[in-house]
């Protein structure tokens, strides 16, 4: 009891102070980004390592553990979960146990992770799987950071815009069937 409740008055004296609320003994990178309404395994946030500028976009779920088989052989797999240098994690995605990410990777919006993914790869679905390559998507970014509509990320980037605002964003999408924040 004494240790659930330690864990909710973190949590709280987290979000009080706008921090994200981190399990004990988690390592984590510098400009490392988390996202709300995630999930970081607190039993054994110890063997999680989110290195250097990676990104958990918001519902991120990481598990440590598998405890599946603690009714039928008397034990829980724990295995650690390692995301690597510059990384995307996206929403709602699921880190399972002795999962590594490499540097450089994505995982999609809503994918399971089952396996290693290596550095520099797309992966997707459930279970994820390797989609394609991360410098392939940055090329067909760049290529089209040129021909679509740009806004001011300080200007546009708002959880709130302004009417006028908004209609010029919808007009982009419209238009050119998105658009980019720089």
């Amino acid at each position: 009891m004494r240790v659930r409740l330690s864990r909710v008055l973190h949590r709280v004296l987290a979000r009080i102070r706008g921090t994200p609320s981190l399990p004990d003994g988690i390592q984590v990178g510098r400009n490392v980004h988390i996202g709300d309404g995630g999930g970081l395994d607190w039993t054994h946030g110890r063997h999680i390592r989110i290195d250097d500028e990676a990104t958990l976009a918001p519902g991120v779920r990481i598990l440590c553990h598998d405890a599946s088989s603690m009714r039928r052989i008397g034990a829980t797999f724990v295995a650690p979960v390692t995301i690597g240098a510059r990384a995307f994690i996206g929403a709602d995605a699921v880190l399972l146990p002795g999962v590594t990410v490499g540097a450089d990777a994505i995982v999609a919006a809503g994918a399971v992770v089952t396996s290693d993914v290596e550095a520099g790869v797309i992966v997707a679905g459930v279970p994820a799987r390797p989609i394609g390559l991360t410098s392939e998507l940055e090329a067909r970014r760049r290529s089209q950071l040129g021909s679509l509509p740009n806004f001011d990320w300080r200007t546009y980037g708002a959880e709130r815009l302004a009417p006028d605002q908004a209609a010029v964003l919808q007009r982009a999408v419209a238009d050119h069937g998105g658009y980019f924040l720089v």
